[in-house]
């Protein structure tokens, strides 16, 4: 194979369309440190809560963490959240937390989109959403607002792709349901350098192939 044509296989690979998990929380009535914990893990086949929008999500692994002590679960609701169905909230109001979404070696996560709805008319303050990488660099932060009763918003505007793990704050669960938590995965881009050792070593192969010819 020639080395152009090597390189645009790579690149194709590379480019391949990501395989999207679309997580609706129809089955599990808890999520949390003691009840479903393995609930989006590697994804594999649809089922109760799960849809397979682009395929499988088999090298994603994720976590539900409740930041109020005393509250490891989130609880799952069937009504009540805007026009979201079995939406994640949970039984207290105004809980923080996170979901976090963990690619394995090899591998990129990209967050595509999730839907946040409020519990009734009420409006609530101090509600913010926050993702942030396993450095714990802020990729989004609406900073603090009052989130409008009757409403549904989403997030986050454009896909967000990383090599490492990220988390998705929520400062208030209860008051606000989260839904349709969509991510992907997609093979991890190589360094520029790692590129140049594969091109090199490509190099050699066609130049002991010429050899062999002549």
């Amino acid at each position: 194979m020639r080395l152009s044509t090597c390189l645009a296989v790579a690149v194709a690979a590379a480019c391949l369309p990501a395989q999207a998990t679309r997580l609706t929380f129809d089955g599990p009535q808890s999520i949390g440190a003691t009840s479903a914990t393995g609930y989006g893990d590697r994804i594999v086949a649809a089922g109760p809560g799960v849809t397979l929008d682009g395929g499988a999500t088999p090298n994603i692994v994720l976590n539900f963490v409740s930041l109020l002590a005393n509250n490891p679960n989130f609880e799952v609701y069937t009504a009540g959240y805007h026009t979201l169905g079995h939406a994640l909230g949970d039984n207290n109001f105004n809980v923080p937390g996170y979901v976090e979404l963990i690619p394995d070696a090899g591998w990129d996560v990209v967050l595509e989109r999730f839907d946040l709805g409020s519990w009734g008319a009420s409006s609530y303050t101090n509600s913010r959403v926050r993702i942030a990488d396993a450095a714990d660099t802020t990729l989004l932060d609406t900073g603090l607002f009052t989130f409008p009763g009757s409403t549904m918003l989403s997030y986050p505007a454009n896909p967000i792709r990383s090599s490492t793990a990220l988390r998705v704050y929520i400062n208030d669960f209860g008051d606000l349901g989260l839904d349709n938590f969509q991510f992907s995965q997609a093979a991890a881009v190589p360094e520029p350098g790692t590129w140049a050792l594969w091109l090199a070593g490509m190099g050699v192969l066609g130049m002991l192939a010429r050899r062999r010819r002549g």
